[in-house]
Protein backbone atom coordinates (compact mmCIF):
# COMPACT_ATOMS: atom_id res chain seq x y z
CA UNK A 1 0.00 0.00 0.00
CA UNK A 2 2.88 2.33 0.77
CA UNK A 3 4.51 1.58 -2.56
CA UNK A 4 1.22 2.21 -4.36
CA UNK A 5 0.77 5.47 -2.53
CA UNK A 6 4.25 6.53 -3.50
CA UNK A 7 3.58 5.66 -7.13
CA UNK A 8 0.33 7.67 -6.98
CA UNK A 9 2.06 10.70 -5.47
CA UNK A 10 4.90 10.87 -7.98
CA UNK A 11 2.99 12.76 -10.74
CA UNK A 12 1.80 15.30 -8.18
CA UNK A 13 5.35 15.83 -6.96
CA UNK A 14 6.68 16.25 -10.49
CA UNK A 15 3.95 18.77 -11.33
CA UNK A 16 4.70 20.69 -8.15
CA UNK A 17 8.40 20.80 -9.03
CA UNK A 18 7.61 22.08 -12.49
CA UNK A 19 5.30 24.77 -11.08
CA UNK A 20 7.87 25.86 -8.56
CA UNK A 21 10.62 25.92 -11.23
CA UNK A 22 8.64 28.62 -13.09
CA UNK A 23 9.73 30.97 -10.36
CA UNK A 24 13.24 30.42 -11.67
CA UNK A 25 12.21 32.23 -14.86
CA UNK A 26 10.82 35.22 -12.98
CA UNK A 27 13.52 35.48 -10.33
CA UNK A 28 16.20 37.01 -12.64
CA UNK A 29 13.73 39.63 -13.83
CA UNK A 30 12.67 40.57 -10.31
CA UNK A 31 16.21 40.63 -8.94
CA UNK A 32 17.45 42.73 -11.87
CA UNK A 33 14.37 44.81 -12.57
CA UNK A 34 16.45 47.96 -12.58
CA UNK A 35 18.54 46.53 -15.42
CA UNK A 36 15.43 45.68 -17.46
CA UNK A 37 13.75 49.05 -16.88
CA UNK A 38 16.99 50.97 -17.33
CA UNK A 39 17.80 49.28 -20.64
CA UNK A 40 14.31 50.01 -21.95
CA UNK A 41 14.60 53.68 -20.94
CA UNK A 42 18.06 54.07 -22.46
CA UNK A 43 17.02 52.56 -25.79
CA UNK A 44 13.83 54.67 -25.83
CA UNK A 45 15.78 57.88 -25.11
CA UNK A 46 18.35 57.10 -27.82
CA UNK A 47 15.55 56.41 -30.31
CA UNK A 48 13.81 59.65 -29.32
CA UNK A 49 16.99 61.67 -29.91
CA UNK A 50 17.55 60.04 -33.30
CA UNK A 51 13.94 60.64 -34.35
CA UNK A 52 14.11 64.27 -33.23
CA UNK A 53 17.23 64.82 -35.31
CA UNK A 54 15.60 63.37 -38.42
CA UNK A 55 14.21 65.88 -40.89
CA UNK A 56 10.40 65.81 -41.07
CA UNK A 57 8.95 64.68 -44.39
CA UNK A 58 5.60 65.57 -45.95
CA UNK A 59 3.59 63.60 -48.52
CA UNK A 60 1.70 65.26 -51.35
CA UNK A 61 -1.06 63.07 -52.80
CA UNK A 62 -2.79 63.41 -56.17
CA UNK A 63 -5.23 61.04 -57.83
CA UNK A 64 -6.46 60.74 -61.40
CA UNK A 65 -8.14 58.30 -63.73
CA UNK A 66 -7.21 57.57 -67.36
CA UNK A 67 -9.68 58.29 -70.10
CA UNK A 68 -11.58 55.12 -70.90
CA UNK A 69 -11.81 53.90 -74.46
CA UNK A 70 -15.25 54.65 -75.91
CA UNK A 71 -17.21 53.11 -78.70
CA UNK A 72 -17.46 56.32 -80.72
CA UNK A 73 -15.03 58.56 -82.50
CA UNK A 74 -11.66 57.34 -83.61
CA UNK A 75 -11.96 54.34 -81.34
CA UNK A 76 -14.96 52.95 -83.23
CA UNK A 77 -13.34 53.45 -86.62
CA UNK A 78 -10.19 51.80 -85.38
CA UNK A 79 -12.16 48.91 -83.95
CA UNK A 80 -13.68 48.27 -87.35
CA UNK A 81 -10.19 48.05 -88.84
CA UNK A 82 -8.74 45.56 -86.38
CA UNK A 83 -9.99 42.57 -88.35
CA UNK A 84 -8.83 44.06 -91.65
CA UNK A 85 -5.38 44.87 -90.26
CA UNK A 86 -5.05 41.36 -88.83
CA UNK A 87 -5.82 39.84 -92.22
CA UNK A 88 -3.15 42.04 -93.79
CA UNK A 89 -0.61 41.06 -91.17
CA UNK A 90 -0.49 44.51 -89.60
CA UNK A 91 -0.97 45.30 -85.93
CA UNK A 92 -3.29 48.08 -84.85
CA UNK A 93 -3.68 49.02 -81.18
CA UNK A 94 -6.97 50.13 -79.72
CA UNK A 95 -5.32 52.81 -77.59
CA UNK A 96 -6.64 51.37 -74.34
CA UNK A 97 -4.29 52.02 -71.40
CA UNK A 98 -4.71 50.30 -68.04
CA UNK A 99 -4.16 52.17 -64.74
CA UNK A 100 -1.18 49.89 -64.01
CA UNK A 101 0.52 51.44 -67.02
CA UNK A 102 0.59 54.82 -65.29
CA UNK A 103 1.80 53.23 -62.05
CA UNK A 104 4.89 51.98 -63.90
CA UNK A 105 5.24 55.15 -65.93
CA UNK A 106 5.31 57.35 -62.80
CA UNK A 107 8.69 55.89 -61.81
CA UNK A 108 10.20 55.76 -65.30
CA UNK A 109 13.65 57.25 -65.79
CA UNK A 110 12.67 59.76 -68.48
CA UNK A 111 9.79 61.11 -66.42
CA UNK A 112 11.95 61.46 -63.31
CA UNK A 113 14.75 63.17 -65.23
CA UNK A 114 12.29 65.70 -66.62
CA UNK A 115 10.97 66.34 -63.11
CA UNK A 116 14.47 66.83 -61.68
CA UNK A 117 15.28 69.38 -64.39
CA UNK A 118 12.01 71.28 -63.91
CA UNK A 119 11.95 74.42 -61.77
CA UNK A 120 10.08 74.59 -58.46
CA UNK A 121 9.60 77.24 -55.80
CA UNK A 122 12.58 77.34 -53.48
CA UNK A 123 11.58 76.19 -49.94
CA UNK A 124 13.90 78.80 -48.51
CA UNK A 125 12.38 81.58 -50.57
CA UNK A 126 13.65 83.38 -53.61
CA UNK A 127 13.47 82.44 -57.28
CA UNK A 128 12.61 78.94 -58.37
CA UNK A 129 15.34 76.38 -58.87
CA UNK A 130 15.55 72.94 -60.50
CA UNK A 131 14.46 70.14 -58.22
CA UNK A 132 17.92 68.61 -58.59
CA UNK A 133 19.42 71.63 -56.83
CA UNK A 134 16.71 71.84 -54.20
CA UNK A 135 17.33 68.22 -53.18
CA UNK A 136 21.11 68.90 -53.16
CA UNK A 137 21.89 65.68 -54.98
CA UNK A 138 25.64 64.95 -54.92
CA UNK A 139 27.68 64.00 -57.96
CA UNK A 140 30.95 64.76 -59.70
CA UNK A 141 29.27 65.55 -63.02
CA UNK A 142 25.84 66.72 -64.19
CA UNK A 143 24.99 63.27 -65.58
CA UNK A 144 26.02 61.55 -62.34
CA UNK A 145 23.90 64.01 -60.36
CA UNK A 146 20.93 63.26 -62.59
CA UNK A 147 21.36 59.50 -62.17
CA UNK A 148 21.68 59.85 -58.40
CA UNK A 149 18.66 62.15 -58.40
CA UNK A 150 16.59 59.57 -60.28
CA UNK A 151 17.44 56.96 -57.65
CA UNK A 152 16.56 59.35 -54.81
CA UNK A 153 13.33 60.57 -56.41
CA UNK A 154 12.18 57.04 -57.23
CA UNK A 155 12.41 56.17 -53.53
CA UNK A 156 10.21 59.15 -52.64
CA UNK A 157 7.48 58.39 -55.17
CA UNK A 158 4.77 55.82 -54.68
CA UNK A 159 1.94 55.01 -57.08
CA UNK A 160 -0.93 52.56 -56.78
CA UNK A 161 -4.02 51.74 -58.83
CA UNK A 162 -7.46 50.78 -57.62
CA UNK A 163 -8.70 48.14 -60.07
CA UNK A 164 -12.46 48.44 -59.36
CA UNK A 165 -12.53 52.22 -59.97
CA UNK A 166 -9.46 52.64 -62.19
CA UNK A 167 -8.21 55.53 -60.03
CA UNK A 168 -4.43 55.97 -59.80
CA UNK A 169 -3.04 57.51 -56.59
CA UNK A 170 0.35 59.23 -56.68
CA UNK A 171 2.28 60.02 -53.47
CA UNK A 172 5.39 62.22 -53.36
CA UNK A 173 7.44 62.69 -50.18
CA UNK A 174 9.45 65.89 -49.81
CA UNK A 175 10.98 68.02 -47.06
CA UNK A 176 8.37 70.80 -47.25
CA UNK A 177 4.58 70.62 -47.74
CA UNK A 178 4.48 72.96 -50.73
CA UNK A 179 7.29 71.17 -52.56
CA UNK A 180 5.61 67.80 -52.05
CA UNK A 181 2.35 69.09 -53.55
CA UNK A 182 4.08 70.88 -56.45
CA UNK A 183 6.10 67.83 -57.46
CA UNK A 184 3.04 65.56 -57.29
CA UNK A 185 1.00 67.92 -59.50
CA UNK A 186 3.92 68.28 -61.90
CA UNK A 187 4.17 64.51 -62.28
CA UNK A 188 0.46 64.29 -63.09
CA UNK A 189 0.96 67.02 -65.70
CA UNK A 190 3.85 65.08 -67.27
CA UNK A 191 1.81 61.88 -67.29
CA UNK A 192 -1.02 63.66 -69.07
CA UNK A 193 1.37 65.22 -71.56
CA UNK A 194 3.03 61.88 -72.27
CA UNK A 195 -0.30 60.16 -72.80
CA UNK A 196 -1.55 62.98 -75.02
CA UNK A 197 1.57 62.81 -77.20
CA UNK A 198 1.22 59.06 -77.29
CA UNK A 199 -2.37 59.32 -78.47
CA UNK A 200 -1.40 61.87 -81.12
CA UNK A 201 1.50 59.72 -82.30
CA UNK A 202 -0.77 56.70 -82.46
CA UNK A 203 -3.36 58.70 -84.41
CA UNK A 204 -0.62 59.79 -86.80
CA UNK A 205 0.28 56.16 -87.46
CA UNK A 206 -3.39 55.30 -87.88
CA UNK A 207 -3.82 58.14 -90.39
CA UNK A 208 -0.85 56.90 -92.38
CA UNK A 209 -2.10 53.31 -92.31
CA UNK A 210 -5.69 54.18 -93.22
CA UNK A 211 -4.52 56.58 -95.93
CA UNK A 212 -2.45 53.91 -97.64
CA UNK A 213 -5.17 51.29 -97.35
CA UNK A 214 -7.85 53.74 -98.48
CA UNK A 215 -5.91 54.45 -101.70
CA UNK A 216 -5.57 50.72 -102.37
CA UNK A 217 -9.25 50.13 -101.56
CA UNK A 218 -10.25 52.91 -103.95
CA UNK A 219 -8.23 51.36 -106.77
CA UNK A 220 -9.74 47.94 -106.06
CA UNK A 221 -13.23 49.46 -106.01
CA UNK A 222 -12.71 51.21 -109.32
CA UNK A 223 -11.41 47.99 -110.88
CA UNK A 224 -14.44 46.04 -109.62
CA UNK A 225 -16.81 48.74 -110.91
CA UNK A 226 -15.19 48.71 -114.36
CA UNK A 227 -15.47 44.93 -114.47
CA UNK A 228 -19.19 45.10 -113.61
CA UNK A 229 -19.76 47.86 -116.16
CA UNK A 230 -18.01 45.90 -118.91
CA UNK A 231 -20.12 42.84 -118.12
CA UNK A 232 -23.35 44.83 -118.29
CA UNK A 233 -22.31 46.39 -121.59
CA UNK A 234 -21.62 42.95 -123.09
CA UNK A 235 -24.73 41.33 -121.68
CA UNK A 236 -27.65 43.75 -121.72
CA UNK A 237 -30.19 40.94 -121.22
CA UNK A 238 -28.59 38.37 -118.91
CA UNK A 239 -31.67 37.44 -116.87
CA UNK A 240 -32.60 34.63 -119.25
CA UNK A 241 -29.27 32.87 -118.71
CA UNK A 242 -28.59 31.30 -115.24
CA UNK A 243 -24.84 31.41 -115.80
CA UNK A 244 -24.85 35.10 -116.69
CA UNK A 245 -27.17 35.84 -113.77
CA UNK A 246 -24.74 34.16 -111.39
CA UNK A 247 -21.81 36.10 -112.83
CA UNK A 248 -23.72 39.38 -112.53
CA UNK A 249 -24.48 38.67 -108.86
CA UNK A 250 -20.83 37.81 -108.14
CA UNK A 251 -19.62 41.05 -109.71
CA UNK A 252 -22.24 43.07 -107.79
CA UNK A 253 -21.20 41.46 -104.47
CA UNK A 254 -17.54 42.18 -105.21
CA UNK A 255 -18.34 45.84 -105.81
CA UNK A 256 -20.40 46.01 -102.61
CA UNK A 257 -17.66 44.46 -100.45
CA UNK A 258 -14.98 46.77 -101.85
CA UNK A 259 -17.28 49.75 -101.45
CA UNK A 260 -17.93 48.96 -97.76
CA UNK A 261 -14.21 48.55 -97.15
CA UNK A 262 -13.49 51.86 -98.83
CA UNK A 263 -16.16 53.68 -96.80
CA UNK A 264 -14.86 52.18 -93.53
CA UNK A 265 -11.29 53.20 -94.32
CA UNK A 266 -12.39 56.66 -95.40
CA UNK A 267 -14.27 57.20 -92.14
CA UNK A 268 -11.37 55.90 -90.02
CA UNK A 269 -8.92 58.08 -91.95
CA UNK A 270 -10.99 61.18 -91.24
CA UNK A 271 -11.30 60.31 -87.53
CA UNK A 272 -7.55 59.68 -87.27
CA UNK A 273 -6.82 63.08 -88.80
CA UNK A 274 -9.09 64.72 -86.22
CA UNK A 275 -7.55 62.77 -83.32
CA UNK A 276 -4.05 63.67 -84.48
CA UNK A 277 -4.59 67.36 -83.75
CA UNK A 278 -6.79 66.89 -80.69
CA UNK A 279 -5.20 68.43 -77.57
CA UNK A 280 -7.87 67.68 -74.95
CA UNK A 281 -6.58 66.15 -71.67
CA UNK A 282 -6.71 62.36 -71.54
CA UNK A 283 -6.39 62.16 -67.73
CA UNK A 284 -9.19 63.18 -65.41
CA UNK A 285 -7.74 64.61 -62.19
CA UNK A 286 -9.81 63.41 -59.25
CA UNK A 287 -7.85 65.25 -56.53
CA UNK A 288 -5.01 67.71 -57.03
CA UNK A 289 -2.20 67.56 -54.52
CA UNK A 290 -2.56 70.04 -51.65
CA UNK A 291 0.18 71.09 -49.24
CA UNK A 292 -0.16 68.64 -46.32
CA UNK A 293 -0.59 70.02 -42.83
CA UNK A 294 0.87 67.10 -40.89
CA UNK A 295 4.16 65.39 -41.56
CA UNK A 296 4.15 61.81 -42.81
CA UNK A 297 7.42 60.79 -41.16
CA UNK A 298 9.11 60.19 -38.83
CA UNK A 299 6.49 58.72 -36.47
CA UNK A 300 8.19 59.72 -33.24
CA UNK A 301 5.67 58.43 -30.68
CA UNK A 302 5.32 55.03 -32.29
CA UNK A 303 9.08 54.82 -32.78
CA UNK A 304 9.80 55.56 -29.10
CA UNK A 305 7.24 52.96 -27.95
CA UNK A 306 8.68 50.29 -30.22
CA UNK A 307 12.21 51.17 -29.12
CA UNK A 308 11.14 50.91 -25.48
CA UNK A 309 9.70 47.43 -26.07
CA UNK A 310 12.83 46.32 -27.84
CA UNK A 311 14.94 47.76 -25.02
CA UNK A 312 12.81 45.90 -22.47
CA UNK A 313 13.35 42.60 -24.29
CA UNK A 314 17.07 43.37 -24.49
CA UNK A 315 17.15 44.05 -20.73
CA UNK A 316 15.35 40.76 -20.06
CA UNK A 317 17.94 38.97 -22.15
CA UNK A 318 20.75 40.59 -20.17
CA UNK A 319 19.06 39.62 -16.93
CA UNK A 320 18.79 35.98 -17.98
CA UNK A 321 22.37 36.04 -19.25
CA UNK A 322 23.64 37.29 -15.91
CA UNK A 323 21.56 34.70 -14.07
CA UNK A 324 22.83 31.88 -16.29
CA UNK A 325 26.38 32.45 -15.03
CA UNK A 326 25.32 31.52 -11.50
CA UNK A 327 25.25 27.88 -10.35
CA UNK A 328 21.96 26.06 -10.94
CA UNK A 329 19.53 25.76 -8.01
CA UNK A 330 16.81 23.36 -6.99
CA UNK A 331 13.22 24.29 -7.87
CA UNK A 332 12.37 24.88 -4.19
CA UNK A 333 15.35 27.19 -3.86
CA UNK A 334 14.16 29.13 -6.90
CA UNK A 335 10.78 29.67 -5.24
CA UNK A 336 12.34 30.92 -2.01
CA UNK A 337 14.77 33.15 -3.88
CA UNK A 338 11.86 34.56 -5.93
CA UNK A 339 9.97 35.52 -2.76
CA UNK A 340 13.07 37.11 -1.31
CA UNK A 341 13.82 39.04 -4.52
CA UNK A 342 10.20 40.18 -4.79
CA UNK A 343 10.23 41.49 -1.23
CA UNK A 344 13.53 43.28 -1.84
CA UNK A 345 12.13 44.88 -5.00
CA UNK A 346 9.04 46.06 -3.11
CA UNK A 347 11.16 47.69 -0.42
CA UNK A 348 13.33 49.32 -3.07
CA UNK A 349 10.34 50.75 -4.92
CA UNK A 350 8.82 51.94 -1.62
CA UNK A 351 11.94 53.87 -0.71
CA UNK A 352 12.02 55.53 -4.12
Amino acid sequence: MTAGSERGLRPVRETSDQDISLYGLLTPLVRRWKLVVGTALVVAVVAAVILLLQRPMYTGRASFTPEAATGSGAGSGLGALVGVASELGLGVSTGSVSPEFFVKLASSTELLRSTLEAGFANPGGGAGRPLLEILEVPGSSPEERLQNGVILLRKRIGASADKPTGIVTLDVEMGTPRLAADVANHLVKLLNQFNLERRQSQSREQRRFTGERMAEAERDLRTAERAELAFLQRNRDYSSSPLLTFEAGRLARDVQVKQELYLTLSKAHTEARIAEVRDTPVLTVVDSAMAPIRRSSPHRTVGVIIAGLIGGMLGMGLAYLASARERPREPRADYLEFREALETARRGVGRQ
